[in-house]
């Protein structure tokens, strides 16, 4: 008996074994994790680059660019982002970006500014360490820390 090809039986122990090593990696990558990291990674960016343009204003014009409520919030965001593109303390382009629904500005007790976003990925959950207002927590992730 000439055997030049596979047996059914080989054909299918090599794709069952190519399914549980697939099954296996894309759990270990798991995708939309990583699609959840890069939006953090970008909120992170978007933070600091706010926080960056908040602390040039400041430097400038001795004063942050808000009202500040009683309890340390700061109200009328869509003004004082207004006021940052209209002393080109960020571009135009910035307002546009579509993580700056997810940031929080506040400024604590001790003045210190702080922008902060809920992370969505399970790696930057476990790094959360504040809340809102930049306090002790464990909901959000806060620039400067």
């Amino acid at each position: 008996m000439n055997k030049r090809g596979f047996t059914l039986i080989e054909l299918l122990i090599v794709i069952v074994i190519l399914g549980i090593l697939s099954m296996a990696i894309l759990s270990a990558i798991n995708p939309l994790e990583q699609i959840r990291k890069a939006t953090d990674s970008g909120k992170r960016a978007d933070s600091a680059e706010l926080l960056n343009a908040l602390e040039r204003y400041y430097t400038t014009f001795q004063k942050y660019p808000w009202t500040t409520a009683p309890n340390g919030t700061l109200v009328d965001g869509a003004t004082w982002l207004a006021e940052l593109v209209s002393k080109a303390e960020v571009k135009v382009e910035f307002t546009t970006h579509k993580n700056l629904a997810s940031l929080y500005a506040t400024q604590d007790a001790q003045s210190l500014v702080h922008v902060c976003f809920v992370p969505e990925s399970a790696s930057f959950k476990a790094l959360a360490n504040k809340d809102v207002k930049g306090g002790t927590g464990t909901t959000h992730i806060c620039i400067p820390e």
